[in-house]
């Protein structure tokens, strides 16, 4: 759990502490350690595969990693909603990717970690990954295998894309400008140590909080904002320090931004801030992230990047950029109705009136959401009745099938007793009935505080087939954050002390410190 060393149990210090907390107790070996993370592995894998096998549909995330002993790891995620409506993410492997990363090799190890869960092709809905190439023409290979992938849809993180469109809007040119200039300015006091201990003498002087400035990463666009954000709140401890004669050498005194990048650089921070926020949110694992994707940035755009008249032109141009490639990376002018994003979005409580779209569209989406339920729902009686025929195969032993006595006896009466309109009634139910779910549903009023799954959880007895394309549709992460959290925890177990680690042993151990807190 804590991702400590097996051989942790061989050190001295260790052994003297535990030789002092309990003088009785004999610390196991390493080699007896080991057996029993090999026992513990295998039952967990048993839970997680049978919550798998009870799932009605799955998503999944994919994402490689290099190792500090430079092999490079593969990790798959799989995501999916209870019968409980409660949403679960696991992780199902972390495999050694001895081949080229191409995308075909790439859906192989895919394909190969959903064979070894037994996940059937119905249940695989989506897999999220970047916007890499190689990842691209993974699901483009999926979907051409459909006895195994059957209609699974590829998703691009929206964590990455938003990147992507982050950084185009970075590359104007007096925004670059600005921002290359508070790099070179936080690095020269991170570099300095004289200069840092005066920043923290002027904070104190000027009253101002007694924050570190933060550099910026080329591959974390956030970070630049941080940095951005976190200097203009230094600003005049930071001004102080550079004019500072007995400080600052002359030299580095032209450090200092101009009043323009200044102003400009307070106004860049302050139009990525809510995109911060909105990665953030899509990034939680606890939210049902791709259902408000689309919701939230036609948000964003209509109520944060609209150009304003006191906008300079450079902020002006940057609002333009962003709403640009927001609108061509998603194409979220041209979404087709049947897309997982749009589809998501009208089952989830909150945007089901999709009023970021015009009426003729919503209708189009309204119209796949019935067709998917109907879909689904007739799946799922076609193997509810597979299982009626064969009772032996779903209970282990032969069993009658009769119903009992007293339930039997009301079948007949109900029969009886059942009128010409109660069956006319009953007759149009069965013949349409997502669509009247549908329109029952657009209807309803009522609202679930603690989110769109307590809502599907109280009311979904009152849609059952909308209800499975609720879980089919809202079991999509928007990102592919879910693997990347697993290399934060392979870099603590594959670290410098245990680079040795066999590739079998780094894929027990991923799994047991990811997946045991969550069975």
């Amino acid at each position: 759990m804590d991702m400590r060393p097996i051989n942790v149990v061989e050190g001295e210090g260790f052994r003297k502490l535990m030789k002092k907390m309990e003088p009785d107790y004999t610390v196991p070996k390493r080699s007896s350690i080991s057996h029993t993370l090999s026992l513990n592995y295998s039952d967990l894998r048993d839970q997680v595969l049978t919550l798998v096998e009870n799932s009605t549909a799955l998503s999944f995330t994919t994402d490689i990693w290099t190792s500090v002993s430079m092999e490079a790891y593969m990790a798959v995620t799989c995501h999916f909603i209870t019968q409980e409506w409660e949403l679960c993410a696991f992780v199902l492997e972390t495999k050694l990717m001895e081949v080229s990363h191409t995308g075909v090799n790439i859906a192989q190890q895919l394909g190969e970690a959903a064979d070894a869960f037994a996940i059937p092709n119905y249940k695989r809905v989506a897999v999220v990954h970047d916007n890499a190439s190689n990842m691209k023409l993974c699901t483009e290979t999926l979907k051409k295998e459909p006895e195994k992938w059957g209609n699974v849809q590829g998703v691009y993180c929206s964590g990455h894309t938003l990147q992507l469109c982050i950084n185009t809007a970075l590359k104007q040119d007096r925004i670059r400008r600005t921002v290359s200039a508070a790099r070179n300015l936080v690095g020269h006091f991170r570099k300095s140590a004289k200069a840092t201990a005066a920043l923290k003498e002027k904070q104190k002087q000027q009253n101002v909080v007694e924050h570190k400035l933060i550099q910026d990463v080329a591959t974390r666009w956030n970070s630049t904002c941080e940095m951005l954000d976190r200097l203009v709140e230094q600003r005049w401890p930071v001004t102080a320090v550079l004019s500072d004669p007995s400080i600052t050498k002359k030299g580095d005194r032209t450090l200092d931004l101009t009043a323009d990048q200044w102003k400009l650089a307070q106004e860049t921070a302050e139009v990525l801030g809510p995109l911060i926020t909105l990665t953030e949110l899509l990034s939680q694992e606890g939210n049902l992230s791709l259902s408000a994707t689309v919701p939230m940035l036609f948000n964003l755009k209509k109520r944060h990047l609209s150009p304003e008249e006191d906008d300079s032109p450079a902020i002006r141009e940057m609002k333009n950029t962003l709403v640009t490639e927001i609108d061509s990376r998603w194409q979220l002018l041209s979404l087709e109705p049947s897309s997982i994003y749009l589809l998501s979005s009208a089952l989830d409580q909150r945007f089901k009136q999709l009023k970021f779209l015009n009426k003729e569209k919503k209708d189009f989406v309204y119209i796949e959401v019935v067709h998917l339920a109907e879909h689904l729902h007739q799946r799922q009686t076609v193997q509810d009745s597979e299982v009626e025929e064969d009772p032996a195969a779903s209970h282990g032993e032969e069993e009658t099938t009769a119903p009992p006595p007293k339930k039997k006896k009301q079948q007949e009466i109900s029969m009886l007793m059942q009128s010409d309109d109660e069956e006319e009634e009953e007759e149009e139910h069965d013949g349409d009935s997502a669509k009247k779910e549908m329109e029952q549903y657009l209807r309803d009023t009522k609202v679930a505080q603690s989110g769109p799954l307590a809502w599907w959880k109280q009311n979904g007895d009152r849609y059952p087939k909308l209800a499975f394309a609720a879980k089919h549709c809202l079991c999509v992460p928007a990102t592919s954050t879910p693997s990347e959290r697993i290399f934060s925890k392979a870099g603590y177990i594959v670290n410098k002390t245990r680079s040795s680690l066999l590739p079998e042993n780094v894929d027990k151990l991923i799994f047991l410190a990811h997946n045991m807190k969550r069975v």
